[in-house]
């Protein structure tokens, strides 16, 4: 056999099928296009921190994203401010109110005249501050009734002080005269609970509660 026909049979023998080549053509091997894989994000990753500052005060993600702002107008701080400084003088006249109402009460006409001169003044007192802040406290409740951050506090502080308001009303509706204490007094009953102290000083109770509340809880 020539070269010619060496090559011409080495020629034939290359493009006889193979077994490899019959898989393919039968489709016995399984051939995948290369394909970009996607990963689902993972929703239990915590999230990304944004927290900054502005001007020394802390602001986050979760303050301001997904939240409607809410614009308190300035007669909100105003009336914040009165009904703020007016409470301070509730507790030191809920002292001289019960000091000066002892004394009347196991006294009578014989009380000292500075709890005479001094309890029916500092009642008209007490009175008007809380008729000032039952005003100023429930228009800034309405007005403040979308802001979330210490609502539950606010509501705590309103039903406590209109409660507080209820029972001085009672109280001074129920208060006694100089010449029936010294019935009282005649007939063998010094001091004691009379309906007017109970009211009152539940009252006072209540409200100082109230007042603490919003004290306490004023920097969250």
């Amino acid at each position: 056999m020539g070269l010619p026909a060496l090559v011409l049979a080495q020629a034939l023998v290359s493009l006889a099928p193979t077994i490899e080549n019959v898989q393919i053509l039968s489709g016995g091997t399984e051939y995948r296009v290369p394909s970009a894989e996607y990963t689902a994000p993972d929703t239990n990753a915590p999230e990304l921190d944004l927290t900054f500052s502005v001007l020394g005060t802390r602001y986050s993600r979760q303050d301001t994203v997904g939240r409607r702002a809410v614009t308190l107008s300035d007669g909100y701080y105003t009336r914040l401010d009165i009904h703020r400084y007016a409470s301070y003088a509730i507790l030191p006249l809920f002292l001289v109110e019960y000091l000066a109402g002892q004394q009347l009460l196991t006294k009578g006409s014989d009380a000292p005249l500075w709890a005479e001169k001094v309890h029916k003044p500092a009642a008209y007192a007490v009175a008007g501050i809380f008729t000032l802040n039952t005003v100023t406290g429930l228009m800034n409740l309405a007005e403040a009734s979308k802001v979330p951050k210490g609502k539950k506090r606010r509501w705590q502080h309103s039903v406590l002080m209109l409660a507080a308001d209820v029972g001085m009303i009672y109280g001074v509706s129920v208060a006694p005269s100089t010449a029936q204490i010294d019935a009282r007094i005649a007939d063998g009953t010094v001091g004691g609970w009379t309906p007017h102290k109970i009211a009152t000083v539940a009252s006072m109770g209540v409200a100082t509660v109230g007042y603490v509340i919003m004290l306490v809880g004023r920097r969250d």
